[in-house]
């Protein structure tokens, strides 16, 4: 969970003096406000609590796996073990609220804003230094083989991430000074400072594994043996880099739970992997897969015309969400010389016409990304506030001038296509950099001839960049489109041996360590971060810090507003484009609760109904 906690205490918590100081204990922690729900609430208000069980779900994938460990750079590992079955446009899941496989002490609401509920915890507990945090675990959780969930299962977790796990988890946990097991069911975590606040419910969040299941084999290897898990499902059979089939434990300790109940209503939900995104959208409409996320928008437009759609057989909805977009853009690894300057950046900026590639290519489908923190309060506008301008001075001689005077701003272009206004100012940029043309060749300032490779694992991103490749071009540069498999892609992106790509940077409402992960100095050499422009500037640093420990969500939202700034006159990125709706396709023949969610879609609360199965299959077999 990517929070800060700033815990207000209500009916919900009372404090329990130990020592010399209050200690809250609670069923539930959030930030910036109190938990919504109270520590008797029934079941999440967006569920339909007695959903009828049973029932199939098949899903297409694009892709492929060697095993069922996610949390490791080797291999490339089936991630709906821990990740929600349907992933949406911009990294963000269906709004699960526990993990399929393996779980966590506490679960987000899909109704809240950064709230953590205990599901393995039936208690937490926080000093008011905010020194520590402690769970209670619950005694009737199991693993499905039938061993008890312990606290030295949660240590041995913790310990494990740090030691073999992906770097991210040592960047984003570096302020847990230890780990402590007090007795079986109670677990302990020291911190090193009380400034980052989103701490307890970091650690809070964190899958759970078997420690017993681990202990003869490599954690560092990939998992190629079905996983035991404490969660609702169970990996009943499997072909490596072909299909996974989950089946629903009947005997789950969290079925009648409030945060379990109503949520994982399919018997068995199985994936069919496919190389090509085209093959598994024709899946789909021949009715091997019944739902279907579209992040395509050309595919929305112009693909959703066949039979079974105007029979009534297929739904198709557009799902609004209320959530922060982040985000996406063209990634320019400043590791390399190419991107080292920042104006050649902005020259890379300059030749990306987004009015042309949204009437050509998107069906008018998207608006304009112009923050790092869109669709959000955090996101800056106009020029900084005098606030804003106290965080930047510091910074100000190593800052663009036109930072502290003037609105961030994006070419704006007729959409034809002949956008020479740009290529003059790209031109102009690049001299400025002190590169040259010569002979229709752009020459670096090394005298080198200039050209690189935009990276992509989807053709759906290639379409978009090959006529990006072609405007660039036009510059006197050799840009080529290199289209590798997604396995292939993940080696190249965790090494940084790229030098353009496409990358979002997902955000939440209340930012925190994950901003070390994408933008900090300590993530640039870590590999496997999400450091992907190789971003390390001292005033980003500073500014994320300030966001991380932030008192109130004033202060939090001027120290953002200033991040992002700095983040976009650096021009790191090229700023793409962005929507606040989710677009699913479904065959028809599922029920799901008639309530409004903030995440816009909770895939893990629909049910297979029976009755318009019955008619939706026989309707197909006609």
């Amino acid at each position: 969970m990517r929070v800060i906690l700033a815990l207000l205490l209500s009916a919900a918590f009372w404090p329990v003096l130990a020592a010399d100081q209050p200690i809250t204990r609670s069923h539930a922690i959030a930030i910036l406000s109190k938990p919504a729900l109270p520590e008797t609430f029934p079941h999440f208000p967006y569920v339909e609590p007695d959903a009828p069980k049973g029932g199939e779900l098949a899903l297409a994938t694009v892709g492929t796996f060697d095993g069922f460990n996610p949390f490791i750079l080797r291999g490339t590992a089936e991630g709906h073990v821990v990740g929600p079955w349907v992933i949406l446009p911009g990294g963000s899941g269906a709004g699960s609220s526990v993990g399929h496989v393996w779980e966590s002490l506490m679960v987000s609401s899909a109704d809240e804003v950064a709230a953590g509920y205990g599901h393995l915890a039936s208690r937490i507990e926080l000093p008011a230094d905010r020194m520590w945090v402690a769970f209670d675990i619950r005694p009737e959780a199991r693993f499905s083989d039938g061993t008890p969930v312990t606290a030295e299962d949660v240590a041995w977790t913790f310990r494990t991430l740090l030691e073999k796990g992906r770097p991210s988890f040592r960047i984003q946990m570096a302020e847990v000074k230890d780990v402590v097991v007090e007795n079986p069911q109670r677990v302990l975590f020291h911190f090193t400072n009380n400034e980052n606040r989103e701490l307890p419910l970091m650690v809070g969040g964190l899958p759970v594994l078997p420690k017993h299941f681990f202990a003869d084999r490599d954690f560092a290897k990939p998992l190629t043996d079905a996983p035991v898990g404490s969660g609702p499902y169970r990996v009943a059979n499997f072909e490596l880099g072909r299909t996974v089939v989950y089946a629903r434990r009947p005997d789950w300790w969290a079925v009648n739970h409030p945060t379990g109940k109503g949520t994982n209503n399919f018997d068995r939900v199985r994936f069919e992997y496919f190389r090509d995104s085209t093959v598994a959208l024709e899946a789909f409409k021949a009715g091997q897969a019944d739902l279907r996320s579209e992040n395509v928008s050309k595919n929305w437009a112009t693909a959703y015309e066949f039979p079974a759609v105007k029979d009534g057989l297929v739904v198709r909805k557009e799902f609004m969400h209320r959530l922060p977009n982040g985000l996406q853009g063209w990634a320019m690894n400043t590791r390399r010389k190419t991107f080292a300057n920042p104006l050649v950046r902005q020259a890379m900026a300059e030749m990306f016409d987004f009015e042309w590639a949204n009437k050509n290519l998107f069906y008018g489908a998207y608006t304009r990304t112009r923050s790092f923190f869109s669709n959000s309060d955090l996101a800056s506008s106009g020029i900084p506030s005098a606030e804003e301008v106290k965080l930047l001075e510091p910074w100000r001689t190593s800052l663009p001038p036109a930072l502290f005077t003037a609105p961030f701003t994006l070419p704006v272009t007729d959409g034809s296509g002949n956008n020479r206004e740009q290529l003059r100012k790209a031109l102009d940029l690049l001299r400025e950099a002190g590169w040259q043309v010569k002979d229709r060749r752009l020459i670096d300032d090394d005298g080198k001839p200039v050209g690189f490779t935009i990276l992509v694992d989807d053709p759906s991103i290639e379409r978009i960049a090959l006529p990006y490749s072609q405007m660039l071009s036009k510059l006197g540069m050799e840009v080529r489109v290199r289209s590798v498999d997604p396995a292939q892609y993940q080696r190249l992106t965790d090494d940084f041996d790229y030098d353009m790509l496409m990358i979002v940077y997902p955000q939440s409402d209340v930012p925190g360590t994950e901003l070390r992960d994408y933008f900090g100095c300590e993530s640039v050499k870590a590999q496997g971060s999400m450091n992907a422009a190789g971003i390390c500037d001292p005033a980003v640093d500073a500014l994320s810090r300030l966001v991380m420990t932030a008192e109130d969500r004033a202060t939090m939202t001027t120290a953002a507003r200033a991040l992002d700034r700095v983040l976009l006159w650096r021009w790191y990125v090229v700023p793409n484009w962005g929507s606040n709706s989710f677009r699913i396709a479904w065959w028809d023949r599922f029920g799901r609760p008639d309530k409004p969610v903030r995440e816009g879609v909770n895939f893990d609360t629909w049910w297979v109904d029976a009755a318009k199965a019955a008619a939706n299959d026989a309707a197909r077999r006609r």
